[in-house]
């Protein structure tokens, strides 16, 4: 069933990554974390469920630095995704330590011929039927410090980096005045709590099986394969597979229930006529300077100069008008840039002269809002208007 259930979620893992990876280069990360994990759920089966020498040695050694970049795979999947950026910080090197170390701890073994590797399996598996703590002493793939260092900070590891995830998702959330509900989140943010909530369950338990190895409250593999952690940890792997085809907006990158844009159609207001005549008189309250450079101005002010409540106000722009204020606001005041760029102001002004008295907040906001309405920056503006 482990056997099975891994390969399922490596082949998932390569379907997601097939999908995504050129438009969401984060789905690496956690296609990563996925097969890190369903890697070592495969060495399990053959050392513990059903041993076999020959993939033992295949496994055992090779395979265990790649159990150190689980975790910070999936920290790095979470914070990306969380955020809506897929970023690598400078600090982010420090994850990969504890990869590097056990890498040079183990990297002799790559080279060791592969009959003393099967030698080393047998031994393992002899000593798992056996008596599973004696293997602590007997078994070394590493030279810089004991391999079962590795069997111990594994989980351990993995844990610390499974709650700091969803510790990350919570933060993250609060920032942004968001709760999560099953019922109202997005598929995206359904998954990613979900997903993280099951690698700290995972890593737990899996943690507590192994401290009650150390601790030998097991003593031979029947016992560890008849732990109540065990089956818990069975029973999660299985909700992974199952979990990634549940969300199709993941693993496929397509959408369950497409919403349409197209915007409602907003009923004709039996006023219409009445409300045609406002519209043209906000606008020319608009083209008023002092309002058009007051920062202030808003609804507000529309429906106190006009004696409009604000749904009229709304119906104007939204029915009649059809753009909001805010755009209509942006495009007046680029127009009155362009007189002043066109009766010679910048000689006597500066840009930021220009933008201030505009009634732009910056240099940005300026230059993006003149782009947008003319398709030219300023300065493109001004060496037409020097051609002409």
């Amino acid at each position: 069933m482990v056997l099975s259930i891994s390969i399922t979620v490596i082949l998932l893992s390569l379907l997601l990554l097939y999908n995504n990876f050129s438009k969401n280069k984060n789905s690496l990360y956690i296609c990563g974390s996925l097969m890190c994990m369903s890697m070592f759920a495969i060495l399990h089966h053959f050392t513990i469920i059903e041993p076999n020498v020959f993939w033992i040695a295949i496994f055992s050694g090779h395979i265990l630095p790649f159990a150190f970049l689980t975790g910070p795979f999936l920290y790095f999947y979470t914070r990306n995704a969380s955020t809506g950026k897929v970023v690598f910080l400078k600090n982010d090197f420090l994850h990969y330590i504890p990869f590097v170390l056990v890498l040079a701890s183990v990297f002799p073994y790559y080279f060791t011929a592969f009959d003393s590797k099967l030698k080393l399996a047998q031994l393992l598996a002899q000593l798992l039927a056996q008596n599973p703590n004696s293997m602590i002493t007997q078994i070394n793939f590493s030279w810089l410090y004991p391999s079962y260092w590795n069997i111990l900070a594994r989980p351990l590891i993995l844990v610390a980096y499974s709650v700091y995830s969803l510790v990350f998702i919570e933060r993250n959330l609060t920032l942004k005045k968001q709760k999560f509900s099953l019922k109202n989140s997005d598929p995206q943010l359904k998954w990613l709590v979900i997903i993280t909530s099951l690698f700290v369950l995972i890593s737990t338990l899996y943690s507590l099986l192994t401290i009650n190895f150390f601790l030998r409250f097991v003593q031979n593999r029947e016992e560890i394969n008849s732990s109540p952690f065990s089956y818990l940890v069975y029973v999660l792997l299985i909700s992974l597979p199952i979990l990634m085809l549940v969300f199709p907006e993941i693993l496929y990158d397509v959408k369950k229930n497409k919403r349409s844009n197209k915007k409602a159609e907003v009923e004709k207001d039996e006023k219409h006529e009445e409300l045609v005549e406002s519209a043209q008189q906000i606008l020319q309250l608009l083209k008023i300077e002092d309002d058009l450079l007051n920062p202030n101005f808003g609804v507000d002010r529309i429906c106190e100069s006009l004696s409009l409540t604000k749904d009229q106000v709304n119906y104007c722009f939204t029915v009649i008008l059809k753009t909001k204020l805010a755009a209509l606001k942006k495009e007046l005041r680029v127009e009155l840039a362009k007189k002043e760029l066109q009766n010679g102001m910048l000689l006597s002004l500066s840009m930021e002269g220009i933008w201030v008295k505009a009634g732009f907040s910056s240099k940005t906001s300026f230059f993006v809002a003149f782009k947008e309405v003319t398709g030219q920056t300023p300065l493109e503006y001004v060496k037409s208007l020097d051609n002409q």
